[in-house]
């Protein structure tokens, strides 16, 4: 499986047989040509606005591309993708949906919001995870703590960058005592998993 950040909360996830793109919407891509291919389509927040199977490309001729939009399980193209619904953050904004999917035998647990901590009984649900990829924006500490419980193989956080701010490497720094370099796109596979947990990180993938 290749794993790639498109930009914002948009990924592709590539196995042999399908591929996943979240979040097209956060993508910034507005010329076609640059739209990432997919089969499955995953939304993490329920206020993105509509139209996401607009800005992904078929990812097999005369298959359309499917959206996902929250809570439940999705099998497709060898992508099978279970959502949970995750708790209301403590003040406005709606709850997102936090996504397990398995892809050529990697399970990855991909979490957009740490505005309101994992339950666990939202993390019996997510289950094991062999990659985390987990946004960083709502604090580093969040990010290790999360990691302590769920004991992934490999993390891949990322985020914003505010004001000289990059929350994904102060992440990382944190998680591995030192400043990773940035990979174009990272491929994992089953026999290729480190241990202990290792963290990598991604640069957005230019246009």
């Amino acid at each position: 499986m290749e794993i790639t950040w498109i930009g914002g909360s948009c990924f592709r996830f590539r196995g042999r047989d399908g591929a996943l793109v979240t979040d097209p919407q956060t993508s910034g891509r507005t010329r076609r040509s640059t739209f990432p291919k997919a089969d499955l389509v995953a939304l993490t927040d329920p206020e993105l606005p509509p139209g996401a199977e607009r800005l992904v490309l078929p990812n097999h001729d005369g298959r359309d591309t499917y959206v996902a939009a929250g809570p439940g399980e999705y099998d497709v193209s060898g992508v099978y993708l279970h959502g949970i619904a995750s708790s209301p953050p403590p003040h406005d904004g709606a709850a997102r949906t936090v996504y397990a999917l398995d892809i050529d035998r990697v399970t990855v647990a991909l979490i957009a919001s740490l505005k309101s901590e994992m339950t666990n009984e939202m993390l019996e649900e997510l289950g094991s995870a062999q990659v985390l990829v987990v946004s960083a924006d709502d604090g580093v500490e969040r990010v290790v703590k999360l990691v302590n419980r769920i004991e992934p193989n490999l993390v891949i956080p990322y985020g914003r960058a505010e004001n000289g701010r990059i929350s994904w490497m102060n992440a990382a720094k944190a998680l591995s005592e030192a400043e990773p370099t940035p990979e174009t796109s990272i491929s994992v596979s089953v026999s290729s998993l480190p241990e202990p947990v290792a963290t990598r990180v991604l640069a957005p993938r230019a246009a």
